[in-house]
């Protein structure tokens, strides 16, 4: 009895009885993969533009709030641990972005879906960690919340937004998985913000890292449910 997990997409079976996962991309995961793509590069697009068009060289004032303060060592080390270790999980828990992530030979039937997830990792990877951890955290360190309320609220909330996931995936069973495992990360990255004394350099690289390795094959996988899986034989 073998394992076969069932996608919504193919099952290739190569020379050699290598098996790799050929995504069915239906209109509408299309429409939801192009939506979400340009919704989050134009929306925290504009939170971003909105927020720092007063600062003269847009560029310069973008470096200048992501490198100051500019970290310790131990930060920027852990974010390289958090990194590796949450591309491995998603690796290990989707099949499809196993298949495809730092796989180059595999992408081109997504050429422009993976083309334009790079401006989406850029802008989401800064906005999100400018606001989950230097802004929410900050704000409740200001109102008298200790590192633990800090860390428990940024966990929160950043898994809560990104429940989004499992629901796109027709599963609220995968929306609570989506939010336990991201809350796990925004936590991560909360002790990074801390280790890193409040520098949000680190946290930023760490996010960025991480959309572009398992973007756009994240949302492909949500948005044609195959997060699904059952056993059968082969």
């Amino acid at each position: 009895m073998g394992r076969r997990i069932v996608w919504g997409a193919n099952l290739v079976i190569k020379d050699g009885g290598v098996r790799q996962f050929s995504m069915v991309i239906t209109k509408r995961a299309s429409r939801i993969t192009w939506g979400f793509l340009l919704g989050i590069i134009l929306l925290e697009g504009w939170a971003v533009l909105a927020s720092f068009r007063a600062h003269g060289n847009l560029a310069a004032a973008l470096l200048r709030y992501a490198s100051t303060p500019p970290g310790t060592p131990l930060a920027w080390g852990m974010a390289a641990l958090v990194t590796t270790a949450y591309a491995a999980y998603a690796a290990s828990a989707s099949p499809f972005i196993r298949d495809h992530m730092l796989r180059p030979g595999r992408w081109r039937p997504y050429a422009w879906i993976r083309i334009v997830a790079v401006p989406m990792a850029l802008i989401s990877g800064f906005f999100e960690e400018a606001f989950f951890r230097k802004a929410l955290m900050d704000y409740v360190m200001h109102r008298g919340a200790g590192i633990i309320v800090q860390l428990a609220i940024t966990a929160t909330v950043f898994g809560a937004a990104h429940a989004i996931w499992g629901l796109m995936g027709g599963s609220v069973r995968g929306a609570v998985g989506a939010m336990a495992a991201t809350g796990i990360l925004g936590a991560a990255l909360g002790i990074i913000y801390i280790v890193g004394g409040r520098s949000v350099g680190p946290c930023m690289a760490a996010h960025i890292a991480i959309n572009l390795l398992i973007e756009p094959w994240l949302i492909l996988a949500a948005a044609t449910h195959s997060w699904r899986q059952r056993k059968s034989g082969v």
